[in-house]
């Protein structure tokens, strides 16, 4: 009989530290060596990382497609280099 009240008080205990746990830790200042690391990162991985994959996908659109598509493939390769014009853009923006 006693052990029901015992199982609920050992998953209450254990739930509060499951949601207090995380809750601490971000609390915890951040000691001025990872934030060194953070400063010294790349400081726009994703918009880098997009822009990699746009240049990828208009390489394969120019070198590898079989055809043009009634010309939505150089419509394509058009708003693939938008878009990268736009990225460069937001990349230089930030910098000012």
């Amino acid at each position: 009989m006693m052990r029901k009240p015992l199982l609920v008080a050992v998953a209450a205990a254990a739930l509060s530290v499951g949601i207090a746990l995380p809750l601490v830790t971000l609390a915890v200042p951040r000691p001025a060596a990872a934030q060194d690391r953070d400063d010294r990162r790349e400081p726009h991985p994703v918009i880098k990382e997009a822009m990699g994959k746009i240049e990828n996908a208009k390489n394969d659109l120019v070198n590898y497609a079989d055809r043009d598509f009634k010309g939505h493939r150089a419509k394509a390769v058009v708003h693939l280099n938008q878009a990268l014009e736009e990225l460069k853009m937001a990349l230089e923006a930030d910098r000012h």
